[in-house]
């Protein structure tokens, strides 16, 4: 990648814009796992040269890649909690204006979503298009990918499926992906390009990106003690990860019967205050040794009913219902809502109602694992000292 300099944005005006035809086949699309850094990816449909052009205020920057189907342009040394506005260079033509904002402030929001592939008779235009398009409009700093982006992860036309149906979203907001099962693929590494298993901070929040597939089972003990490690500080955590550990489906849990409760500890010992997975095709809510355990696969894939009774953890579950999670960050602690976007029949053949804007199927809060200065047993023994008060002055 080479830096051509800084330019005023009137330059770009010298290049011709692109038009319908010269769109890239995919893209573009953001990831950051930092304040001051971002990826900028896109997918042409022949080998050419990329480039990026980044503003901020008056000033722009241009940034060129090599002749190539696939651009990861990295544009580092942003300034944090700051709007950018950029376009891409496709066949020689500057794109329409896309924007995104670097992580660094305290107050956010963030969405999760999960399992978007298609299965006949609907495409994700259909389905993962109605809930991108309800996510869009809460412009969320980044959204989290729970996995199972498509259902042939190594076919190009399911990923043509893909970012047709959220081109608006992933081109204006940061994404962080999520493995899941139907991800294990060459083709899912060069479209995203980050590791098994990864962390990153936004404010005074640490999140963690665990691998819960079979593949990755020779390498559960590298896995645990990175994730025992990153759990060591103090601080509040939410882990994401594509299994998960309480569902109405048993055969969905990825990791081992017995690998999950070792998880579990480091959760409840490490100030992971909720944890997000998908692969169930519903939303389940659950509560365990005080971790919140969310089930998010309602982002249009076909929606499955449960199967087994629930345990006695569960706390909510809706069914049959597409659907995102919203999460508002307020410094360490935060809120975390489930919206409804649209009802499916019970053999998945058709959507039979779509949700007004705003529809709450389950919300719940959390103060992430943290001291607090008063907390409720210091507020309980406020109260009886203020009776006792009362009591000694009628």
């Amino acid at each position: 990648m080479k830096r051509f300099g800084i330019l005023i944005l009137l330059l770009l005006l010298l290049v011709p814009a692109v038009s319908a035809a010269e769109l890239p086949r995919w893209g573009p699309y953001i990831t950051s796992l930092d304040e001051e850094t971002v990826t900028i990816h896109y997918c042409l449909y022949e080998n050419a040269s990329g480039g990026v052009a980044i503003t901020s205020g008056e000033i722009t920057s241009l940034f060129s890649s090599d002749p190539a189907a696939y651009h990861h342009i990295c544009i580092q040394d942003l300034t944090p909690d700051t709007a950018y506005s950029y376009r891409i260079l496709v066949n020689g033509s500057w794109s329409e204006a896309y924007s995104f904002r670097t992580f660094g402030a305290e107050n956010y929001t963030f969405v999760v979503s999960g399992d978007t592939r298609s299965e006949p008779p609907f495409t994700q235009i259909e389905r993962h298009g109605v809930v991108a398009l309800a996510i869009e409009k809460e412009h969320p700093l980044f959204v989290v990918h729970l996995g199972d982006f498509s259902g042939e992860a190594n076919d190009p036309e399911e990923w043509d499926q893909f970012f047709s149906a959220g081109h608006d979203l992933y081109a204006n907001t940061i994404i962080i992906p999520v493995q899941g099962n139907h991800d294990h693929s060459s083709l899912y590494n060069e479209i995203f390009g980050m590791p098994d298993w990864y962390a990153f901070s936004a404010g005074s929040l640490r999140f963690l990106v665990l691998n819960t597939n079979g593949w990755t089972q020779t390498r559960f003990e590298d896995q645990t003690v990175w994730l025992s490690e990153e759990t060591a500080d103090t601080g509040a955590k939410i882990a994401f990860f594509h299994h998960p550990f309480y569902t109405t489906d048993q055969k969905r849990t990825g990791l081992t019967l017995a690998q999950i409760p070792i998880w579990q500890k480091i959760f409840e010992t490490g100030e992971v205050a909720a944890t997000y997975s998908a692969h169930m095709h519903a939303y389940e809510r659950y509560v365990s040794g005080g971790v919140t355990y969310v089930t998010n696969g309602a982002g249009g894939a076909p929606l499955y009913p449960p199967v087994t009774q629930p345990a006695e953890e569960q706390i909510a579950a809706i069914y049959h219902t597409l659907g995102f999670v919203r999460v508002d960050v307020s410094g360490s602690e935060f809120t975390s809502t489930f919206f409804k976007v649209a009802e499916a029949s019970e053999d998945n053949s058709a959507l039979t109602k779509i949700f007004p804007e705003g529809t709450i199927g389950d919300r719940f809060g959390t103060a992430a694992q943290v001291s607090s200065p008063i907390g409720l047993s210091a507020l309980l023994a406020l109260l009886c000292v203020s009776i006792f008060i009362i009591r000694r002055n009628p």
